[in-house]
């Protein structure tokens, strides 16, 4: 019994210190920065970084692994070479765009470059939650400005995180960081080629969209550290869109590209009933009761109220006519 009691007297000290000492290692979550304070840090980093550094190299070497390959570097001291910010709606390419982006209740200013005209080829534009096949090397930014007697030295450090030279799966949209979903879309993929299968790469491409997007970390990762990513770090991502796979989230039938109604490529924002779904992601997106994937137009006649085509000729499972959408 004695000892018995022993055993108890020692596991409840046991119990003790370690609740003492568990209570001495904790400390306190380090608050969430407001998301305007931080982004105007971030604009002002990225502003800095596109006034100091210029586009260094760009390869166009059509079919070729480094094909639209791009160099950025630090304008020297008393160097003449033009900035990326120069590039600012620039008349030919490569050329410097911006886009607003409404989120945190605020409005970003997004800066990409566009490296060739996209728009003259036969590819296919992402919409926000499409996934794209799209090599891309990644580096986050570092202030490390420093002012005396009222001028500022700009010294923005660069540092590389991830290189992608031969992406093998597409990556989706929707579960990117939002600064994908937001600047892809202004891009079109391009064509390609099956290669050799001893190549490291399965297909040459041609033709594709490829440019830098320049993210503050708000569209980022934010407060929270990914890899060897510091939080709050504005990212760059110089990218080559080669495909891009249609999704169909709620998996009715319907491409989500074809629930995009009002064709801004954002399918997030269309609602036909009104419930607070999205089309893309819901499975009865008109609220007449039945599902969308059964109501398919079928040799001419509409079984329900909701009326739904891919092609005219008959058994369908594809693309939705909403209001002025016709039959394709």
């Amino acid at each position: 019994m004695n000892k018995f009691k022993l055993y108890l007297v020692v596991i409840s000290l046991a119990l003790v210190l370690f609740s003492c000492n568990k209570d001495s290692n904790t400390s306190e979550p380090t608050p969430i920065r407001d998301f305007a304070v931080q982004y105007e840090t971030d604009s002002t980093t990225i502003a800095d970084y596109l006034k100091t550094h210029y586009i260094e190299n760009l390869v166009n070497h059509p079919g070729f692994t480094d094909d639209q390959d791009i160099t950025l570097a630090k304008i020297p001291t008393g160097g003449t070479q033009s900035s990326i910010w120069s590039l600012l709606d620039s008349p030919t390419f490569p050329m410097l765009l911006k886009k607003t982006v409404e989120l945190h209740d605020i409005v970003y200013t997004v800066y990409y470059l566009k490296l060739r005209d996209d728009n003259t080829v036969d590819g296919e534009t992402p919409t926000k939650v499409d996934a794209v096949l799209a090599s891309y090397n990644g580096f986050y930014l570092k202030d490390n400005s420093t002012t005396s007697d009222g001028v500022k030295k700009i010294d923005i450090e660069s540092t590389s995180f991830e290189s992608v030279i031969y992406p093998q799966q597409p990556l989706g949209l929707d579960a990117t960081i939002r600064g994908w979903s937001e600047i892809f879309p202004k891009f079109v993929s391009g064509s390609y080629i099956e290669s050799d299968e001893s190549s490291p790469n399965p297909a040459v491409y041609k033709d594709f969209g490829a440019g830098v997007m320049f993210l503050p970390s708000g569209l980022g990762y934010y407060n929270g550290a990914s890899g060897s990513i510091p939080s709050y770090s504005p990212l760059v991502f110089s990218f080559k869109l080669y495909k891009v796979k249609r999704a169909d989230q709620d998996l009715d039938g319907i491409l989500s590209v074809d629930e995009d109604l009002n064709g801004d490529l954002d399918p997030t924002n269309d609602d036909t009933d009104g419930d607070g779904k999205p089309n893309y992601q819901d499975i009865d997106d008109d609220g007449d009761g039945a599902l969308t994937k059964t109501e398919i137009k079928i040799d001419g006649v509409i079984p329900s109220s909701y009326d739904l085509i891919l092609d005219c000729s008959g058994l369908t499972t594809g693309t939705k006519k909403h209001l002025d959408k016709s039959c394709r």
